[in-house]
């Protein structure tokens, strides 16, 4: 992977394990800020039909994302997958990233992935729980509800996760003006499929590394 053998040759010593936070700040928007693209057109800038879209929370280590990620799919270096750092123009002023998003969660660049992918693959982590993220509550909501595509669940999640309630689900944070926005997305998801948000989460947290979730499932089965 050529951007990780990047964050490798960057980050040493004391700063040797980034989340992507940090090398998105340090390394994707220096190398767009000219173009003002995304990083995969930068890379690709006919594009790519993706197979796989990829949920995970920002305050992960970015390596160990992408070694969860290399060690599932035997397909790794062919495999296309759509991930938001890469996907989204990360240069580009609120204002503009706001317009991108749309009015609703399901007419975002993420829905219409979801829509375009095979399937969802959801990477955890042990940093934080990343249903304390809206967007990754309002992810699982729109696969589930309207993309209807098989989840995948890699990782581990923090320790106390699946007993932990506070802060998760609806109650995630959102520090952005999306937030009402991201709310109602998800309610409407709920009323749409007849689900419960809380409990599809509860689910894919409490999940063995490796299970997929079907979509319209009550059980989660071992992926072969």
């Amino acid at each position: 992977n050529e951007l990780a053998d990047k964050v490798v040759k960057k980050f040493t010593g004391a700063r040797a394990n980034p989340n992507v936070y940090h090398v998105v700040d340090e390394i994707i928007k220096p190398a767009c800020l000219a173009r003002h693209v995304s990083y995969a057109i930068l890379l690709n800038p006919g594009g790519k039909e993706c197979c796989t879209f990829v949920s995970h929370a920002w305050f992960e280590s970015f390596l160990k994302f992408v070694e969860d990620i290399r060690l599932y799919y035997a397909d790794f270096e062919t495999r296309v997958f759509w991930i938001c750092f890469a996907a989204n123009p990360q240069t580009w002023p609120d204002d503009r990233l706001q317009m991108l998003l749309g009015y609703t969660a399901t007419q975002s660049p993420f829905a219409i992935a979801m829509e375009k992918c095979k399937s969802m693959l959801v990477v955890r982590n042990t940093t934080r729980n990343m249903y304390s993220r809206l967007w990754c509550v309002t992810e699982l909501a729109v696969v589930e509800a309207y993309a209807k595509k098989p989840v995948h669940v890699i990782g581990a999640m923090p320790p106390h996760a699946a007993e932990s309630r506070s802060n998760i689900g609806r109650g995630a944070d959102c520090s952005g003006p999306e937030k009402d926005m991201l709310l109602s997305t998800i309610a409407h998801a709920e009323a749409h499929a007849e689900m419960d948000i809380e409990e599809l989460v509860a689910k894919v947290i409490s999940a063995k590394s490796g299970s997929v979730l079907r979509p319209r499932s009550t059980c989660l089965c071992i992926c072969q």
